[in-house]
């Protein structure tokens, strides 16, 4: 049986390999995808939906009706 503890290889890191392939498939894609996920839910959460654009354009033309403020101040 090989020991695969001792670095016994034809070129210097022979057992970089075998830590990779488990790190590359197994360990990081998790937090490869968590990453992804939360970056895609930010982008839609900081979007309107159609229907809250319209609610606020109809506030604010209730907003200019009432008042007759031509615009927002800050």
């Amino acid at each position: 049986m090989v020991d695969m503890t001792q670095l016994t290889g034809s070129y210097a890191a022979s057992w970089l390999p075998w830590i990779m392939i488990p790190l590359v498939f197994y360990i990081l894609p998790f937090p490869v995808f968590a990453l992804l996920f939360l970056w895609i839910e930010k982008e839609g959460s900081q979007e309107e939906s159609p229907r809250e654009q319209f609610q606020n354009s109809v506030e604010r033309v209730n907003v200019i009706e009432q008042f007759g403020v031509t615009e927002q101040q800050g």
